[in-house]
């Protein structure tokens, strides 16, 4: 890797305005020419400032330093970093037998979050969301579909979900540790929401499970470097053959 060219923690440092004046401006240089990685940054930047903007409420409550856009983004890349130890661990396991009756729960085991818990947490924070659960929507007039290929480095199937009743209301971009993820959302006539969430990845075997989580149902599964989960209402009689159509459509 060349010096002009940024690694991730200095991008992340880029947006938080941490680099010194000469290093910025060497990585302001290489976005200029780089438009893929200036969309991320772009991405990770919106990120903070929802963030920001979901905990502006919050300012009667003691200081959390947890809770800074900064420090989640640093927790990411730890579990990220953490999910690649496992995956290495894992592969240690085959050589003694095989994966068998592995389960997602066994990670929490040796305290590591199950699969995918990022797109469940997408799920809570706005799925709950009744003013703006998606920052684009699906009537807005532009190819969708296009657009988030685009974005994620690899072409993306819009899951048809109204034989089960659900719509498209439109899409997130997010940041993670490993670059932009997308996160699609679905509604009923009667409200209620599923999402559909991709992000890139890096594991070292395909993995497919399903859990639940506080009345949530997520399947998930991974493939050619990108993670795939489905999160619904675990009580929703639906759920598993919305879930199952999804990933057929991946």
């Amino acid at each position: 890797m060349s010096r002009n060219t940024p690694t991730e923690d200095e991008l992340h440092a880029f947006v938080d305005d941490r680099l010194d004046r000469d290093r910025a401006r060497d990585v302001q240089a290489y976005l200029a020419s780089h438009p893929d990685e200036r969309a991320r940054v772009a991405a990770y930047r919106r990120s903070a400032e929802e963030l920001r903007a979901l905990l502006a409420g919050a300012s009667l409550l003691p200081p959390n330093p947890r809770l800074d856009p900064l420090a989640i983004r640093r927790d990411l890349r730890q579990r990220s970093r953490r999910r690649a130890m496992l995956c290495a661990s894992l592969v240690v396991a085959l050589g003694l037998g095989g994966l068998g009756g592995w389960k997602a729960r066994s990670m929490s085991l040796i305290g590591l979050p199950p699969p995918m818990e990022d797109a469940l947490v997408a799920y809570r924070t706005f799925a709950t969301d009744r003013e703006r659960p998606v920052e684009m929507t699906a009537g807005e007039g532009i190819d969708l579909q296009a657009w988030l290929s685009v974005r994620l480095g690899r072409p993306v199937a819009l899951p048809d979900l109204a034989p089960f009743g659900f719509d498209l209301l439109g899409v997130r971009l997010l940041a993670t540790a490993d670059g932009a993820a997308v996160l699609l959302m679905y509604e009923d006539r009667g409200g209620q929401r599923v999402s559909f969430y991709i992000r890139p990845t890096r594991p070292l075997f395909e993995l497919t499970g399903t859990r639940r989580d506080g009345g949530l149902a997520t399947k998930y599964w991974f493939r050619d470097g990108y993670g795939f989960a489905v999160v619904g209402r675990a009580d929703d009689p639906r759920i598993a053959e919305v879930q199952e159509a999804a990933r057929l459509s991946m």
